[in-house]
């Protein structure tokens, strides 16, 4: 599976606007909304912060995946956003976070859920592609960015 089959330039969003950790959820399930691939916001942002009580998605490095897994869903859906000034998301190595990756999953698909979490994880482990992500000018160059990156996978 690539990323372009469940990443949709529409659910990309280049200038995150919150600054907490519940505001940033809020805003990336909003997108999920907004693109019609979810009707209610407020579940998707409890089950995430669930989630996030048992640890926090922030893997260091200005990145964070924040994910869970919701019954009723009716596929994997993702969406990326960027914050220009960084967010306190309690990451691992304790600076802030500019990269979001939210995947929202069905309750019965944990192989496919780890898979995208991998995938993800991958592109993103190269230093100068983080970079890249920082400077882009706009959610189509973004969108572009991440596709193009992933598959040289």
């Amino acid at each position: 599976m690539r990323l372009a089959d469940i990443l949709k330039e529409s659910s990309v969003i280049s200038d995150i606007k919150g600054r907490t950790k519940k505001e940033i959820l809020t805003e990336l399930a909003g997108q999920l909304k907004a693109t019609g691939l979810i009707n209610d916001i407020e579940p998707v942002v409890r089950i995430i912060m669930e989630r996030e009580a048992l640890g926090s998605t922030g893997i260091g490095d200005g990145v964070a995946i924040p994910h869970g897994k919701m019954r009723g869903s009716s596929g994997v859906f993702v969406v990326f956003g960027r914050s220009r000034e960084g967010v306190d998301f309690d990451a691992a190595d304790g600076e802030p976070v500019y990269i979001f990756f939210l995947v929202l999953a069905p309750e019965d698909s944990a192989s496919l859920h780890l898979k995208v979490l991998s995938r993800i994880s991958k592109i993103l482990r190269d230093p100068s592609f983080r970079k890249r992500l920082l400077k882009l000018p706009d959610a189509h160059s973004l969108y572009e960015s991440i596709v193009e990156e992933d598959e040289k996978l």
